[in-house]
């Protein structure tokens, strides 16, 4: 039997009321303000992301935590104004480089890099070029460089990509660009031990057609791939390989269920969630971060930037076993509810709730982003007010 939960004073005290002004996005562009909208555009701001023409994929899960945003003004030598804008995160499935004119007009944009990223502008052989270097590991143990040249005159456009470096456990192997003209790109590869590859040179011939400098033979990227799929290795990070591996490494398992209840016939987790089509679910999740680990259900929407986790607490302890923060307030209704302030953690509001009814204790955590917490607050209410248990 399912009983309703009307939290009319936890809303009010959650939610506050507040007017919401849209924001417009300015056209006029500088390094600082392309970087103000990338930021908003992460933190879920669809007007801001739409202005950058999608750089930011909203059907994964909202990530903020991003390691670096670098941005800079190139000015090419037939006068053009460009702007490069570079987003690293830990995930390397959230990596982003994009090119964009002063009017915010979309040139380039490369989701396939990797790792750790650096990036500068240099001039050689009468060209000017954007340089893009990748530094990351494969196998948990293969250390790989990668470097990338957009060559930038009337437009940017991507030219040039090769591995420079692998490390293995037995050897250490390079590719040095030893020279740039407007008609090729000439190498030498290297290694620290004597090596089939020792000493040769590699030529990549400028290709007016696609605008790109290409090596029919490709000697040193071909050596790297077959070193990498070579090498044994028990792996403990996931490596990511396909659009499977890209979305396991978000936390998004294909072909699981969209959530509109989570009490139906299969699952039956004793409670039920009024959330729509557009939420995601994770069960069973792990949750980390917790004084001691606890087992749930994940719900989130990309497009809110909001994340519910929702978990039976063991053996009827409270939720301050497992959390740091205490739930001083209290409502008594048909369920007891005890429940935290709202705090701040970056760039999240979180608050802590525990639903009691019998024996049966849930703990759900809500993390709402502070860039979207307005905008939807609403929606945040009825969500928490509408929160059953099957008891």
């Amino acid at each position: 039997m399912y009983k309703n939960i009307i939290l009319i004073f936890i809303s009010l005290i959650i939610f506050g009321c507040a007017k919401t002004n849209k924001e417009k996005v300015k056209p006029s562009l500088n390094e600082q303000s392309l970087k103000e909208i990338a930021l908003n555009a992460i933190n879920g701001k669809k007007n801001y992301n739409d202005s950058l023409s999608g750089l930011i994929d909203y059907s994964l899960p909202l990530n903020s935590e991003y390691n670096d945003i670098q941005t800079q003004k190139i000015i090419t030598p037939l006068d053009k104004t460009f702007f490069s804008l570079l987003i690293e995160y830990p995930n390397p499935v959230y990596n982003r480089f994009a090119i964009y004119d002063s009017a915010l007009h979309l040139i380039l944009m490369d989701k396939s890099l990797n790792g750790n990223l650096w990036m500068r502008t240099f001039n050689a052989g009468n060209k000017q070029f954007i340089e893009i270097n990748e530094s990351y590991l494969s196998k948990d143990v293969l250390e790989i460089n990668r470097v990338s040249l957009y060559t930038a005159d009337s437009t940017i456009s991507p030219g040039f990509r090769t591995y420079t470096h692998l490390t293995t456990p037995t050897n250490e192997y390079f590719q040095k660009i030893t020279d740039i003209t407007p008609d090729k790109i000439t190498t030498k590869l290297t290694s620290v031990k004597r090596s089939p590859i020792s000493d040769k040179p590699e030529t990549f011939i400028y290709d007016s057609a696609q605008r790109k400098y290409i090596s029919p033979v490709q000697t040193f990227d071909n050596f790297v791939r077959k070193q990498v799929s070579s090498f044994k290795n028990k792996e403990e990070k996931p490596e990511i390989t396909d659009e499977k591996s890209v979305s396991k490494s978000v936390g998004i398992i294909k072909d699981s269920d969209i959530v509109k209840t989570t009490s139906d016939s299969n699952s039956k987790p004793g409670y039920y969630l009024n959330i729509d089509e557009e939420w995601k679910e994770i069960k069973n999740l792990s949750l980390t971060g917790l004084a001691i680990r606890l087992r749930g259900n994940k719900y989130y929407n990309p497009k809110m930037g909001t994340n519910i986790f929702v978990a039976e607490l063991p053996d009827g302890n409270p939720a301050e076993v497992f959390v740091k923060t205490g739930l001083r307030n209290i409502i008594q209704g048909k369920y007891k509810v005890r429940y935290s302030d709202k705090q701040m953690h970056g760039k999240y509001y979180i608050q802590y709730f525990e639903f009691s009814c019998g024996e049966r204790k849930y703990l759900m955590i809500f993390e709402a982003s502070k860039y979207t917490y307005e905008k939807y607050k609403d929606i945040y209410q009825d969500i928490i007010n509408q929160f059953v248990i099957d008891c």
